[in-house]
């Protein structure tokens, strides 16, 4: 779905330069993964929800083997005549092997998350809700291992696959499985 400022309809070297960047979003999440820092929502003390996702580092697009082409598929129903369909490949090395294959041993826990953003912001919305089920999935995790509501946690965060998304009810939706190592909890002192 476009954004206000998004190219409609998408051009074919726009549709591929997106599934670039997002499948290297996804792959640099899969491999090194995302510093996280969350303070859960406490009502009593009037703190809100907040959830900073950064990426360790990052794949870039040029380092992404993409094959396929656009193909002429029948309108979907929003006036659009063409579906894009590629297929994007990352080949890690040993040694990435090796580091994501750790993430499957102590202190990495697994968890899982819905997230969802609004589609009406356009391709910004995709990274949104993938964000926010990486939040949920944080704060999954956090419930079975912190009896007391922490203060501040800070970790890390992997994506054991990539993600799943899909369209409901005006929602971008997605399900992610992570990976989540807390770092440091930060208690409250007094209540």
């Amino acid at each position: 779905m476009p954004g206000s400022d998004e190219e409609w309809p998408v051009s074919e070297p726009t549709a591929r330069a997106r599934a670039l960047d997002e499948a290297a979003w996804v792959f640099s999440g899969m491999i090194w993964g995302f510093d996280f820092s969350y303070t859960p929502y406490d009502k009593t003390r009037a703190l809100a929800e907040r959830f900073e996702l950064s990426p360790i580092t990052s794949l870039s697009p040029g380092e992404l083997r993409l094959s396929g082409k656009a193909e002429r598929r029948p309108p979907l129903g929003m006036g659009a005549e063409d579906e894009y369909r590629y297929f994007v490949e990352c080949r890690p090395g040993a040694a990435l092997d090796e580091l994501m294959s750790g993430y499957g041993a102590e202190p990495w826990k697994g968890s899982q998350g819905l997230g969802k953003a609004d589609m009406n912001v356009g391709v910004k919305g995709r990274r949104a809700a993938y964000e926010d089920a990486l939040r949920q999935a944080v704060r999954s995790c956090l419930q079975g291992l912190e009896p007391n509501k922490p203060r501040l946690v800070k970790g890390r965060v992997a994506l054991e696959r990539p993600p799943s998304l899909a369209i409901r009810d005006g929602f971008y939706a997605a399900q992610v499985r992570a990976r989540v190592m807390v770092v440091e909890v930060f208690s409250y002192k007094v209540y």
